[in-house]
């Protein structure tokens, strides 16, 4: 027998633990971006998963690191939505991220939830989890746009709260318009976007010249 254990219908015992984990994985997502991570239980996750409620311990000591999990996929699948873009222009780039958070908000009503509400306030460990999440997205964005901008650079303290600044406009227009049923519609939020951001940026501009 190797060290992945005895294979039962085709599949090692470690091949077995791992899709269990998965499927719990998958039950924890389900269940936090719908009734919600408090009002969640191991037995409602393992019920959802259709496995005995051991199995949930064979691969999570807590909900919460199961929610920490979670929410590391769900911000992993935020940050190819809204950093998926090449462009090179300051407005292009600042519009990608945007339109890419909108578009992944409404298209991902239960992950969004996640990202959006269902981690804030959790505990202390949480919190930080949000925090570096957020100040890493913020990092790379705040890099790409200020590369695009004339003028001398952004010192590295510059840099984090231009990131800072960046991710939390982005998250407080989502959660605005998802907690307004995604209205207005997404091409006429964008166009008034459009419109700000042209401003800002004219301004910025402006100042430096």
């Amino acid at each position: 027998m190797s060290d992945q254990g005895r294979p039962y219908a085709g599949a090692s015992r470690e091949a077995r633990k791992s899709a269990r984990r998965e499927q719990i994985i998958t039950a924890g997502t389900s269940l936090f971006g719908t009734v919600g991570y408090r009002a969640t239980t191991v037995g409602a996750i393992c019920e959802e998963a259709g496995l005995n409620k051991r199995y949930f311990y064979e691969s999570f000591a807590t909900l919460e690191d199961l929610l920490c999990e979670v929410y590391e996929r769900v911000v992993a699948d935020l940050r190819d939505s809204v950093l998926a873009g090449d462009e090179d222009e300051a407005l292009m780039v600042l519009r990608g991220f945007i339109s890419g958070f909108l578009t992944w908000a409404q298209a991902n009503p239960v992950k969004a939830r996640v990202h959006l509400f269902e981690v804030l306030g959790v505990s202390a460990r949480i919190d930080e989890l949000y925090r570096s999440y957020g100040r890493a997205i913020g990092d790379e964005l705040s890099s790409r746009l200020s590369a695009t901008m004339p003028g001398p650079e952004l010192t590295p303290g510059q840099q984090r709260v231009f990131g800072d600044v960046l991710v939390g406009a982005g998250l407080q227009i989502v959660v605005n318009w998802v907690i307004s049923d995604y209205q207005p519609p997404r091409e006429e939020l964008l166009q008034e976007i459009d419109g700000t951001l042209g401003w800002v940026l004219s301004a910025g501009q402006a100042a430096l010249g």
